[in-house]
């Protein structure tokens, strides 16, 4: 009995070695040349007005592409901040159809570009991971580099974090990131700094008709908004208190002359012998020029969203089955959907996109010629 047990642990302990190098062979051979290593790189789908698919790209030109905002340009093309190999702040560029053009890299490791405009005579503004704003020319050179603050969001890909930056009416740029908002000439000088209380952290900013500017984003109590005159004095501040913590998603200046917010509350629901759930409750509000409310509704969106010229919304994303709204993150097998909202938040349309897996949605901007662009990341294997 013994030499049987004997022997039974001998030939186990074997077969255990045998696994382990067999193991080791299959890890060795797939570090081999003929078997690529898993890169990012940036997808783009262009849609047009009626949700109808007319290209897509993928940026496959660096080990490592990340973006995080992207625009349109006045040529009609378009263009992507974020990071590159490094990581460094790189600028990608396309054409209208979507063709591959200047690749403009700022070497300042370790970095990253977060939010950006065209600049006048060429080149853009973008401001970086670590809180400054930089002008850049149609080159790449950096003509000036300003300090923002200090950095507060490690994370490349969180696309509603860092600061953000608009163009002033008026010439020179506006930026908002964590609890506040500073202005500066077209030479990059700082003209005024407003600091918020120390609990607000700004997540987005725009233009107001009046000179001044519009930001807003999370508190301890909830979401926040506020108007800045062309001083940056404030004008008014409204805050909406929410039992769970809440995520701004958008503030837009409506066709009408409103101002309207969405946010978002996500609740974990677990109930006895079901799946966990999380269900997300997101709320319009609407004030007047003035920051007095007039408005509030539910709406049914994603947090990647934009506002549409025609007073409505665009929102994308993925269905999952634990989440009652569209998620960033695909779910493998699941198409990537894009819905139309008209003014009064019905679906005008709700179009399909069979893009393939590993392709989280990052953002989405309505175009020139009323369509859309989305990008976002490609895990490469």
């Amino acid at each position: 009995m013994f030499d049987n047990r004997q022997k039974i642990r001998s030939t186990v302990a074997v077969l255990i070695i045998f696994l382990f190098l067999l193991t080791l062979l299959f890890t060795a051979g797939c570090s081999d040349i003929g078997h690529k290593q898993p890169t990012f790189d940036i997808w783009v789908l262009k849609i047009d007005a009626d949700g109808d698919e007319q290209w897509s790209t993928i940026i496959d030109d660096d080990p490592n592409g990340i973006g995080i905002e992207m625009i349109q340009t006045q040529d009609d093309g378009y263009a992507i901040a974020g990071s590159g190999n490094g990581p460094i702040i790189r600028i990608f560029t396309l054409d209208a159809k979507g063709d591959a053009g200047l690749d403009l890299t700022i070497n300042t490791s370790p970095d990253s570009g977060r939010s950006l405009v065209e600049a006048p005579g060429g080149g853009y503004a973008v401001t970086t991971r670590w809180e400054c704003l930089k002008r850049i020319d149609e080159s790449g050179t950096v003509l000036w580099s300003t300090p923002l603050g200090e950095e507060s969001d490690p994370l490349l890909w969180e696309v509603d974090k860092g600061w953000r930056v608009v163009r002033a009416p008026d010439g020179g740029y506006a930026t908002a990131g964590n609890n506040r908002s500073v202005r500066l000439d077209e030479d990059g000088m700082i003209l005024w700094e407003t600091a918020f209380a120390p609990d607000k952290s700004a997540r987005t900013i725009i233009a107001a008709p009046t000179g001044g500017f519009v930001t807003g984003g999370i508190c301890d109590a909830g979401v926040w908004v506020t108007q800045l005159n062309a001083e940056g004095d404030s004008v008014w501040n409204r805050t909406f208190s929410t039992e769970l913590p809440a995520r701004l998603y958008i503030v837009r200046l409506s066709p009408d002359g409103t101002y309207d917010l969405i946010y978002g509350i996500t609740q974990h629901v677990s109930e006895d012998n079901q799946e966990d759930k999380w269900i997300t409750e997101t709320m319009e509000v609407s004030l007047s020029a003035q920051g007095e409310q007039i408005g509030e509704k539910p709406v049914q969106v994603s947090r990647i969203i934009v506002a549409t010229e025609d007073g409505g919304y665009a929102y994308c994303g993925y269905s999952h089955p634990q989440y009652n709204d569209l998620r960033s993150s695909d779910n493998p097998g699941s198409p990537l959907r894009v819905v139309r909202l008209d003014t009064a938040g019905e679906v005008v349309w709700d179009a399909s996109f069979d893009i393939g897996d590993d392709r989280p949605v990052t953002s989405i901007i309505q175009t020139a010629d009323g369509g859309f662009a989305l990008f976002g990341r490609y895990l490469d294997f």
